[in-house]
């Protein structure tokens, strides 16, 4: 019945593709400076178990990857448009959000279901930068800020001080943790915001010298140098980012002296968590790459396998309108990160946070339950 569906979508659109097909707007090593292999190397991943498993409503999946800027929107938007041009079954990428928020109307125009691995809530369906056709693998970003403050006062901190980049990503993130202070009783300390490309961060790191704890909202180059250079200055206050914290130490571009003041609150980390599939994941992953995986590629791989299973559900991989709604209705319980993808009305899938320590080997802290965003 699934092969008869699918052959019937096809039909009914001379261009679709015969097979799964997945584009990942992806930048790797190389790329640009804040680039990592961390995300494309999750989708391969996956796409190599989807295939070795049967593939895609009976047929390989196919995946290409077109590098895309997190900074620049016009490089985002010229690799979008390629994406589209290739008419695949879905769209995944494009970790920053700044980059997506002035998509919309091309998003819009391509009707092609995309995952995005941003938490920022301006592209939550029915927001200014929304689109029926977007949906985020990461609970909202308001969840971020307000699990980082908690972790703050419970490593002790009264005053927390702020650093971001000045770009949508670090100033949104800013912003929600700052309310975030505000609704907790804790004390605003220093707030930094530091351009994506600076190479000195002297000045910021001794500013914020009279704050307790530091919210670090930047991209993994930002905050490898600010560790380092912390490091540098004996100042050892502690350091709570997101899903930068393991793309640095898993990089490898801190030493363990330098990441001992680090925390980060992500949607996972499957090394050392308490899911089998996780484990499992982490496992395969270390013996492929040679490197523990971090949260952001766990995340990719769990999209393409989303994406997937919606596409198996749907019972084809070229009608876009079945794989979106599916992907509205599908309550997907064989993730690596989330322990259940749900979307909510805003199209927020994941529902989680750890928080994390990368001391002495890392260890989980905390856990917190995110609620739907149409029930908060």
């Amino acid at each position: 019945m699934a092969a008869a569906a699918c052959s019937s979508a096809e039909s009914s659109a001379p261009d679709a593709p015969d097979r799964a097909t997945v584009v990942g707007l992806i930048e790797i090593q190389g790329d640009s400076p804040n680039a990592l292999n961390d995300y494309n190397n999750g989708a391969q991943l996956a796409v190599d178990d989807i295939n070795a498993a049967g593939g895609v409503v009976g047929r390989p999946m196919d995946y290409q990857r077109i590098p895309a800027s997190v900074t620049d929107p016009q490089a985002a938007r010229t690799a979008f448009l390629k994406a589209v041009d290739e008419n695949p079954s879905a769209i995944i990428g494009f970790p920053g959000g700044g980059s997506l928020e002035a998509l919309t109307r091309d998003i819009d125009a391509a009707a092609i279901p995309m995952i995005h691995i941003s938490s920022d809530g301006k592209l939550a369906r029915g927001a200014e930068s929304g689109s029926e056709w977007l949906f985020s693998v990461n609970p909202d970003d308001t969840a971020r800020a307000a699990d980082a403050v908690a972790l703050a006062g419970r490593l002790g901190g009264k005053r927390i001080g702020i650093v971001a980049t000045d770009e949508t990503f670090g100033r949104v993130s800013a912003e929600n943790s700052i309310a975030a202070i505000e609704k907790a009783g804790l004390q605003l300390g220093t707030v930094r915001y530091v351009p994506s490309t600076v190479t000195d961060l002297t000045g910021t790191i001794l500013d914020l010298r009279d704050s307790d704890v530091i919210l670090s909202w930047t991209f993994p180059n930002v905050l490898a140098l600010q560790l380092n250079q912390m490091n540098q200055n004996a100042i050892r206050t502690p350091v709570i980012t997101g899903n930068s914290g393991p793309l640095v130490t898993s990089s490898n571009v801190v030493d363990e002296d330098a990441r001992r003041p680090l925390h980060a609150v992500t949607p996972c980390a499957p090394a050392i968590g308490d899911s089998a599939v996780g484990r499992t994941f982490a496992t395969d992953y270390q013996a492929k790459y040679g490197v523990t995986p971090t949260a952001s590629a766990t995340q990719v791989y769990d999209s393409v396998r989303l994406l997937a299973a919606a596409m198996e559900s749907a019972g084809t991989v070229s009608d876009h309108d079945a794989i979106a709604e599916t992907l509205r209705t599908i309550e997907w319980d064989q993730g690596a990160c989330a322990a259940l993808y749900k979307s909510d009305g805003a199209q927020f899938l994941g529902h989680q946070m750890v928080a994390e320590a990368f001391a002495d080997g890392g260890a989980i802290l905390d856990r917190y339950d995110v609620a739907p965003s149409d029930e908060r």
